[in-house]
Parts: structure tokens; C-alpha cells; sequence
């Protein structure tokens, strides 16, 4: 009972830190470009720890949204993203692959880790809560949607989303957006041009 009430003070106290700061967060959004691409976020990793924009500020950051469910879009982008990593040799240690989930009634740390277990080891995988999610796609112009089943369930559904995988500068500004459908050849050779 002790672990319990352990676990659940945890899982309190973690909800009230993210509110906080996407509140604080939340504050600062108008001092942002409205054209520009990314920005202030904080959600949670594969992990259960919290993760925000700031981290990993020595690394450029491939970030891709989408979700574990998805039947072919993500999968394919995620590995293509790993096969180009792997291409680049001792230059993939300098960039961060970010996969945000944006579905994230389905989408635990837990559900995240293991879908992530299939791909490059490098990847991070971030959920959240609803608003948290939906502050990450805003800062990224991510468009989703979930769409039901004909199936009457509502727990069977999709979400349509965009499938940009965004290269951001160490620093956080964005580089460039490499469309879906890139090969991996293609993604190293240009990632290889710009990290150096």
C-alpha cells in the first residue's frame, strides 16, 4: 500500500510540474514569431521523465509526429529517419531523433518505449497530456485529427496528421522540413551537408 501511495504522490506531483510549466510556457508563446517553426514545449519521454525544447542543446533534432498506431506513414518515416542515421557514421551522435506521439489516450511512456525498441536506439519518444501535445504541434504548425472507425467503436481510430520530419539547430532554430516519401540516401546526404 506504501508503494502505491508512493507511486501515486509521484505521479501528482509530475502532473502539477508539467502544469506549471505550460503555464509559464503558455506566457511567454506571444514573444514568439507566429511564422516561425518550434519552440516551448514539455512533455514526458519513453521514460517517464519529463522532457522539454531546452534539452539536448549540444544536438540538432530530427522531430517527427505521429503516432504508435499509425499503420504505415509513421513506421516508414521512423525508419527511414534510423536507416539515414545510420548512414551518417560517427555524425549521427550529433543529432537527436524525436518521435511526439499525438495520440496520446494510446500512447503511455510505456506503449512509446516498446514501439520505439524496433527502430534506431537513439530515438526519444514524448506524450503527454492533451494540451500538452497540442502546444508541441502548435510551436511545429503539426496539423492532426483523430478520425473515428465505421465501426461504431470509439476506441477504433486513426489520426490523420502531417508527416514533415523537421531538422532543428542545436539552439532550437529550425533548418530545413524533409518531406515525407524521402529516401533514406537522400535524408543522409543532406543531413551530412548541414551537420558538420
Amino acid at each position: 500500500m506504501l508503494n502505491g501511495m508512493l507511486r501515486y504522490g509521484r505521479k501528482v506531483a509530475l502532473g502539477l510540474t508539467m502544469l506549471f510549466a505550460l503555464v509559464a510556457y503558455s506566457g511567454q508563446a506571444s514573444a514568439e514569431s507566429g511564422s516561425s517553426i518550434g519552440g516551448r514545449y514539455m512533455l514526458i519521454n519513453q521514460f517517464g521523465e519529463p522532457v522539454t525544447d531546452s534539452d539536448y542543446p549540444s544536438k540538432f533534432k530530427l522531430v517527427f509526429f505521429g503516432y504508435t498506431f499509425c499503420p504505415d506513414i509513421c513506421p516508414t518515416t521512423i525508419q527511414v529517419i534510423s536507416d539515414a542515421l545510420d548512414m551518417l557514421g560517427p555524425k549521427a551522435a550529433k543529432i537527436q531523433p524525436i518521435f511526439i506521439s499525438v495520440d496520446p489516450k494510446r500512447d503511455s511512456p510505456r506503449v512509446i518505449r516498446q514501439y520505439l525498441s524496433n527502430f534506431n536506439a537513439g530515438f526519444i519518444g514524448l506524450t503527454g497530456s492533451q494540451p500538452l501535445i497540442e502546444r508541441a504541434a502548435q510551436v511545429y504548425k503539426v496539423k492532426y485529427e483523430k478520425v473515428a472507425s465505421t465501426s461504431g467503436d470509439k476506441d477504433d481510430y486513426s489520426m490523420d496528421h502531417s508527416a514533415s520530419v523537421f531538422l532543428m539547430a542545436p539552439n532550437g532554430t529550425f533548418i530545413v522540413k524533409f518531406a515525407y516519401g524521402m529516401s533514406p540516401d537522400d535524408m543522409a546526404k543532406r543531413l551530412s551537408e548541414i551537420v558538420r
